[in-house]
């Protein structure tokens, strides 16, 4: 009989090759075959695909916790999700009594993910509130240290708990944001040019490589481009700065990749464009989330010379000649 200790080695290695990429396909059939031996163990339901994504992750960050406490390796970005589908059928099952039993009291970060279409909204550690957008990606600690600091890629909107001793930060790609009690919007998406931060109420400061940019106050939106390096300050509807929490599709004035990236998000679909093509207009669109994907479409080629041809979750969108 093999000893336990043996198998949840084996458990270890196989999962480090995944990161890697060099597990061969043999290691994942063992893993599947030992799962389907463990038929006594219970699944668990999960609330839906964001909550089954977000608790895979957790999952194999959790199992290299317990199998090599040594040296804990972080689990790149790049193959996280690579390796969540990878061995979903394995690791789910194998997880589902190890991880519900040891991961609540000892866990250290939690990722939340919102899936297309979808938005969500829940509390931090410090009683602060977030709503996320569809499509955005948020880690914050289980605990709070002396900074209260999350990473964001993707858009929020945050209603933050006044607490001098412990400052509040934001940090995204390109962007730090600082502060100590308000509520703010931050739009950063690591696949667009921009980031947009947009105060409703209070004072923040928004640094990059460390070094501070600007300070906002209620109204306030500061746009900062990575490719040029530079940011521009100007003035937001404060009704409108998170619109997108109440139902709506608020955008003014962007260029075609975010109306882009919104539609994908909102609609779970896939667009299709020529960049060169569409690098010249600006976008304002204000409509509510009920409407359907071809409403929206036809709203925004009403206004600009754009159609579009649309199978399945495909669409493809180009200027009209």
């Amino acid at each position: 009989m093999v000893k336990s200790v043996d198998v949840q080695q084996k458990i270890a290695q196989i999962l480090q090759r995944l990161e890697t990429g060099t597990c061969t396909p043999q290691e994942l059939q063992w893993l599947q075959d030992w799962y389907e031996s463990q038929d006594a163990q219970p699944m668990h339901t999960f609330r839906d695909e964001a909550h089954q994504q977000q608790l895979q992750a957790d999952m194999l960050q959790h199992i290299h916790a317990r199998l090599e406490p040594v040296s804990t390796p972080v689990v790149r970005m790049r193959y996280r999700w690579q390796i969540a589908a990878a061995v979903m059928a394995g690791v789910i099952g194998m997880a589902g009594w190890w991880f519900f039993k040891n991961w609540q009291p000892k866990h250290d970060m939690i990722i939340v993910q919102v899936a297309a279409g979808q938005q969500m909204d829940f509390a931090l550690p410090d009683s602060s509130h977030v709503w996320l957008n569809a499509g955005a990606r948020m880690e914050y600690p289980r605990q709070f240290g002396e900074v209260r600091a999350v990473k964001l890629d993707g858009e929020a909107f945050f209603d933050i708990q006044p607490d001098a001793r412990h400052p509040f930060e934001v940090h995204t790609q390109e962007i730090n944001v600082q502060v100590l009690g308000t509520s703010f919007d931050v739009k950063a998406y690591s696949t667009l040019d921009e980031t947009q931060v947009t105060v409703k109420t209070g004072m923040v400061k928004v640094l990059h490589d460390q070094k501070g940019l600007d300070v906002l106050s209620a109204n306030d939106q500061l746009t900062f481009s990575r490719s040029a390096q530079q940011y521009m300050k100007s003035k937001a509807d404060n009704q409108q700065i998170n619109e997108w929490a109440s139902g709506m599709i608020s955008l003014s004035q962007v260029g075609f990749a975010e109306l882009a990236l919104t539609l994908e998000n909102q609609y779970g679909v896939h667009i299709r464009y020529n960049p060169a093509e569409m690098k010249h207009d600006e976008y304002t669109l204000r409509c509510s989330k009920q409407l359907s994907i071809t409403q929206v479409l036809d709203l925004v080629s009403s206004i600009h010379p754009l159609q579009y041809d649309m199978k399945e979750k495909e669409i493809t969108i180009h200027r009209k000649n």
